[in-house]
């Protein structure tokens, strides 16, 4: 190709890589923007996370013994604490945590432009990372944005990051120590983030690496025990215990490669790790080992939550965000080979690495609309509340128990955190949990149970209950739009006790 031709390509190429970043970023603010206020859940554990933030708010731990009351889920509390919080200014409700997440992923997308821009000195690619990331929202089940704590757990990891590779000496490297403690404080698997970065600091700088090491520790330590304190061990319990026991999905470590990574981003995970496999025995001294060591800490942290039972799509964020900033430092890299050798390998590279991330971005591709709920899920919604409220009594609704408290009632026990207790646990809190809700099932406490479309405890709920009404006419409505496809079907009233 000759050389205007060939700089005419690239000029091409660099405008529909940045109109195709431009075009995600703004794609997924139309639906984050769209859906924030939806009253119900998207997502079928969001109902579960605002009963902890109810919780919160309420004054009551969120770490008890397991009871049909309340079973916490197995993550640590800074989320909930952070919810909380805006909870008391916004509101109470799901529009809050969505605010929290929303927030946290423009915070993400800034902190990848700045960590490229920073390194690299160059603005391109520092948009290619944000647009690459923003890119994955359909791959990630559209999880940027929902009422979970994975787009501020991932904005406290890129901020650790961010301050460890560029804040000066022991005040940036303390302060990457204090983000990534409040990181593993919000979800435990940035403590294998956490490894690779003191490997990283400890090479560039001894005593820098022992700041960070040290205030990282101090965080995550003493944040621990401040949590198993003042809840009686039960933080410990929840957090590492059942975890330590959960199992694994047979074949999930190789899956994660073949059907999570790989298949999502084939070409922008070859530059990754051309960029990796290039940078490391390059010159420029120790540094140059600190992105590579980071992502493999982001993308083994993803790696090593997503072979687990029941591990949903939400793991991949750590790993996607990381192979798209080493795909723009890769294009970087490339520009300043080329610009440091006249032969013409290296422009027409240049164009092929364009041409790839244009095909990536493509291979992205997909409909916004199908991560909006229809008009129609939220009529559905607003029936079936006004229909439990008219139910005089307490009802129980596994799954979703935050549609109770919409009807004016209690929440009781989310159905995925006592399976986690029934799974990973043998003792006497999973055997006081069982008998606890046999009883209640068995007495009939309730004035109503709601019968899950997955049939969960269908055999215990139907002992002692009767379905008597359908809750939903059309089989299409008022499923989450992401995640386990559940949703309330049939309510139960109790039988006639034996005589």
């Amino acid at each position: 190709m000759r050389p205007t031709l060939l700089a005419r390509a690239r000029k091409a190429a660099s405008v529909a890589l940045i109109g195709g970043s431009a075009a995600f970023v703004l794609a997924y603010l139309a639906v984050a923007l769209s859906r924030m206020g939806y009253p119900f859940e998207l997502e079928w554990m969001e109902g579960g996370m605002l009963d902890h933030v109810r919780r919160v708010m309420d004054g009551l731990p969120i770490y008890p013994k397991p009871s049909i009351e309340f079973v916490s889920f197995l993550y640590p509390p800074l989320y909930y604490d952070v919810a909380a919080c805006v909870s008391r200014v916004v509101g109470p409700g799901f529009t809050s945590l969505r605010l929290v997440s929303f927030l946290s992923s423009l915070g993400v997308f800034t902190l990848l432009f700045a960590i490229v821009r920073r390194e690299t000195g160059r603005v391109f690619p520092g948009i290619l990372a944000v647009g690459l990331f923003a890119a994955t929202y359909d791959r990630v089940g559209g999880w940027f944005d929902l009422a979970r704590l994975d787009s501020f757990y991932l904005l406290l990891l890129l901020s650790g990051v961010y301050a460890l590779r560029f804040a000066s000496m022991a005040r940036g490297a303390i302060a990457a120590g204090v983000l990534i403690g409040a990181a593993f404080l919000t979800k435990q698997s940035a403590l294998v983030i956490a490894l690779p970065l003191v490997v990283a600091a400890s090479l560039a700088d001894v005593r820098r690496g022992a700041w960070f090491t040290g205030a990282a520790g101090l965080a995550m330590g003493g944040g621990a025990w401040l949590a198993d304190f003042s809840s009686g061990g039960w933080f410990h319990y929840y957090c590492v215990y059942l975890p330590s026991r959960h199992p694994r999905l047979d074949g999930g470590w190789s899956s994660f490669w073949t059907v999570d990574l790989l298949p999502a981003l084939p070409l922008a995970t070859m530059l990754a790790a051309g960029y990796a496999a290039t940078r490391v025995p390059a010159n420029g001294g120790r540094r140059r080992f600190f992105f590579p060591l980071a992502a493999a800490g982001m993308i083994g942290s993803s790696w090593s939550v997503r072979n687990m039972v029941g591990a949903e799509v939400n793991n991949l964020l750590p790993a996607f965000a990381a192979v798209a900033l080493l795909a723009a430092l890769a294009v970087d890299e490339v520009a300043r080979r080329e610009a440091a050798s006249p032969a013409m390998i290296w422009r027409s590279t240049a164009l092929a690495v364009q041409l790839a991330l244009i095909a990536q971005l493509a291979l992205l591709a997909y409909d916004p609309r199908r991560h909006l709920p229809h008009p129609a899920d939220r009529a559905a919604g607003e029936r079936l509340v006004g229909r439990l409220a008219a139910i005089e009594g307490e009802i129980f609704v596994p799954h979703h128990g935050y549609l109770a408290h919409l009807a004016g009632k209690n929440g009781y026990a989310h159905t995925l955190a006592m399976d986690n207790v029934f799974l990973d646990d043998d003792g006497p809190a999973r055997q006081d949990l069982q008998a606890g809700l046999v009883e209640a099932l068995a007495a009939r406490r309730f004035a109503a149970v709601v019968l899950e479309s997955d049939g969960r405890y269908a055999p215990l709920i139907l002992s002692a209950y009767e379905a008597r009404e359908r809750l939903f006419d059309d089989p299409n409505v008022f499923w989450p739009v992401t995640g386990g496809r559940l949703r309330p079907e049939a309510l139960c009233l109790p039988k006639a006790a034996a005589p």
